[in-house]
Formats: C-alpha cells, sequence, structure tokens
C-alpha cells in the first residue's frame, strides 16, 4: 500500500477521474480562486497538490479512509526530510478540500476529521539583538544598493510585513506629522507581482521615528532627482520603493529577502528579514509599552494573537505584577522587614 501511494502507476500525467481526489481537488481550487482567495495562497496549494502521489489523486473518493491518510501522512514525511509542519500543511490542504467535497454532496463525512496529523514542536521566536539589526543596516548603507538600508530601517521601524513595505505609496506617508497608512501588500509569485490588501485586509496607521522621517524625506528628493533624469515622474500613487524612476513598479519582495540573506550573512547575522518584524515587537515589549499597543502597529487583528506569539518576552511581567498586588494588600503599619533567605538547591532552606 505505501509503495503504491508513493509512485504513480506510470510516468504519463496523472488523468483526472470523476469522483476521484484529484478532480474534488482541483474543482475546489478552482472555487476558491474565483472566491478571490489570493495568488500566494493559490501558489501554496497548488504546490501542495503537486506533491501527492499520483495513485492517491486517482483514487475514489469513497475509498479515502483515515487509515490510508495516515499512511499518506507517513510517506510524505519520509520523502526529501519533510519535518512535521509540513505534513501538517497537507493535511489541512486536504480536510479543507474534503469540506468542499461535503458541500457539493460528493462525501457524507471527511475521512481527515479522524486523522491525527504529526506533533511539531513550536521553538520560541528569538528577536535579533539591536546590535545585529545596526550591523546589517550599516552594512546596507555601504552596498551597492543603498536604499535597501533605508527600506530594512522601515520595516524595522514599523514592525511591518515585508509586502507592506513593498506596497507603501508616497501617498500613504504623512512626513509633516509622521505617519505612514499600511493599507496594501505586494504578493510576488514567481515572476508574478500583484497589489492586494493587507494580511487582516484591514489599514492602519504607524507613527514613525523622527530619524526614519528624515530618512524618508531625503529619499524623496532623491527620487524626484532621479525621476528627472529619466524624463519621469514622481506622483503620489508612486511607490516609494521602487527599483525603477519614477516608482511606478514596487520592488519585489523576494529581491529585499535575498539582500538581507546576503548581508546578514556577511555580517554573521542569524536572522531573515521577518524577524525585523519580531524585533520591533521585543523591542516594545522590553519597553514596557501594553499588548494592545504592539498589536496595533504589527497589524494583528486580535490582542490574543500577538499575547501566544511574544508571551515569552514577557518574563518580567509576572513579578511587576505580584509587587503591584502586594503593595496593595499591605500598609505601612503592616509592613515588614523581609528576613535574609538562603535557598540551596533541592528545595532546603538554610
Amino acid at each position: 500500500m505505501l509503495t503504491a501511494l508513493s509512485h504513480s502507476v506510470n510516468e504519463e500525467e496523472v488523468a483526472v477521474l470523476p469522483g476521484s481526489v484529484g478532480s474534488l481537488i482541483e474543482d475546489w481550487l478552482a472555487h476558491i480562486e474565483r472566491e478571490g482567495r489570493s495568488p500566494s495562497t493559490m501558489a501554496g496549494y497548488r504546490s501542495l497538490h503537486g506533491q501527492l502521489p499520483d495513485a492517491f489523486l486517482r483514487k475514489r473518493l469513497v475509498t479515502v479512509t483515515p487509515k490510508l491518510l495516515e499512511q499518506l501522512y507517513v510517506e510524505l514525511g519520509r520523502k526529501d526530510g519533510r519535518g512535521a509542519s509540513t505534513v501538517q500543511h497537507f493535511h489541512r490542504f486536504l480536510r479543507a478540500a474534503f469540506n468542499q467535497g461535503i458541500r457539493w454532496g460528493m462525501l457524507t463525512k471527511n475521512p481527515t476529521q479522524l486523522v491525527t496529523p504529526p506533533r511539531s514542536i513550536k521553538h520560541e521566536i528569538a528577536p535579533p539583538a539591536i546590535a545585529e539589526v545596526r550591523r546589517v543596516l550599516e552594512a546596507a548603507r555601504t552596498s551597492r544598493n543603498r536604499d535597501n538600508a533605508l527600506i530594512f530601517r522601515f520595516m524595522a521601524a514599523t514592525g511591518c510585513r515585508r509586502g507592506e513595505a513593498c506596497g507603501v505609496r508616497w501617498e500613504d506617508l504623512d512626513l509633516d506629522r509622521g505617519l505612514v497608512v499600511l493599507r496594501s501588500s505586494v504578493v510576488q509569485v514567481k515572476q508574478n507581482i500583484t497589489l492586494k490588501d493587507t494580511k487582516t485586509h484591514q489599514r492602519r496607521t504607524v507613527s514613525l521615528d523622527d530619524n526614519t522621517v528624515a530618512a524618508l524625506a531625503a529619499h524623496f528628493e532623491a527620487s524626484v532627482k532621479l525621476a528627472d533624469q529619466f524624463e519621469s515622474t514622481l506622483i503620489q500613487k508612486s511607490f516609494v520603493f521602487s527599483d525603477s524612476p519614477g516608482g511606478g513598479d514596487p520592488v519585489p519582495p523576494t529581491r529585499l529577502t535575498q539582500a538581507w540573506d546576503r548581508l546578514a550573512t556577511a555580517c554573521k547575522v542569524d536572522a531573515r528579514l521577518h524577524d525585523l518584524r519580531h524585533f520591533q515587537a521585543s523591542a516594545l515589549i522590553d519597553a514596557g509599552e501594553s499588548i494592545a499597543t504592539v498589536a496595533a502597529r504589527l497589524g494583528h487583528s486580535d490582542t490574543s494573537t500577538t499575547l501566544r506569539v511574544y508571551a515569552h518576552l514577557m518574563p518580567g511581567a509576572d513579578g511587576r505584577a505580584a509587587d503591584i498586588v502586594g503593595s496593595m494588600l499591605d500598609d505601612e503599619a503592616h509592613e515588614v522587614e523581609r528576613p535574609p533567605v538562603r535557598f540551596r538547591p533541592g528545595g532546603r532552606v538554610a
């Protein structure tokens, strides 16, 4: 059975049969694309679809059992050293497709509901230190493309996502008030670049520090001069970060990631471009800012997401809470001097 799942019957293109797993998946993908699912999401789903064994795609829907899915997950996890989190992507992908099959009357129950995918170990986020971020920014300032330094600073200063930074237009900036409106995001799938809403489909206004404002103002003047040299015009809808004179096209997100990876490696900094977002969160939490403020700047739909991701960065919060409540319980008349206590490992007190 495992061998049959792992290999196609032949090397020819998979024949999509009515009532088969492959037929359902193709119909479902076409359906959610018509509904407006983002290009990046569709690219991810099609990648998962393309990695499913041909023999499994040929299976009739009524023959797919929880045991068959468990065997499939084992095989998917063995190929190319895939981790448990990747297998979970397959599980969620199939669960959504089979749920659509139920809504269309092609299935009476979803076999994925009786299958437990392998558990992945969630690692706590370790944001880069300020010294590491500064090293990469300095390296970017002296690199061949010095504009990358401003983009990286903008991301670190606002906590915005990569695509959101690429999608900023000059009309989104109010440098007099030190504000930027993050309303759109650039998505790149291979060489195709599209503009869509932010991840939470909500615009948000984020304050900018004085030095970032000054850097953006200088960038504006330089962009105007560059546009003039190429007989182009910088308009309100021009992109702030662009490789083209006049800002007609946004900077490709993948180019930013490649530039960051190259500079970070040269600086011996173990951090991804996305970690600048975590750097923003950790800096605010260390400064004692409220979770509501952190969530608002990061664009989280609610504070529960922020707490789930960054709770481990607040080790001192519980100690401060104890002191606050303790001070309320005692008054000066009942205050006592805390005796010196030497605590020995193993629980004994001397």
